[in-house]
């Protein structure tokens, strides 16, 4: 009666050799056309809409804080008064 080893069947998946991809190249080339695609839309709104790509904040300029920003002579009416 020949026996087998018990590590013979059970194969090491870290031991070096290649065990593929578990989701199928067709499903990668899918997931790499989906974000070549919102790459190339986030460039082109870049460049067309001329809309910043950074983390700066936009109310450190004067021009964008009198754009957004309320004007200073004006009352906070979000408070509630108690007459």
């Amino acid at each position: 009666m020949a026996t087998t080893p018990p590590d013979a069947d059970n194969k090491d998946p870290y031991d070096g050799e290649y065990i593929g991809n578990i989701f199928g190249w067709k499903i990668s080339m899918i997931g790499l056309a989906v974000i070549l695609f919102f790459t190339a839309l986030a460039a082109y709104r870049h460049y067309s809409l001329d809309v910043p790509i950074g983390f700066d904040d936009p109310l450190e300029s004067e021009e964008e804080k009198s754009k957004y920003a309320p004007a200073p002579n004006r009352s906070d009416t979000t408070q509630i008064n108690n007459n």
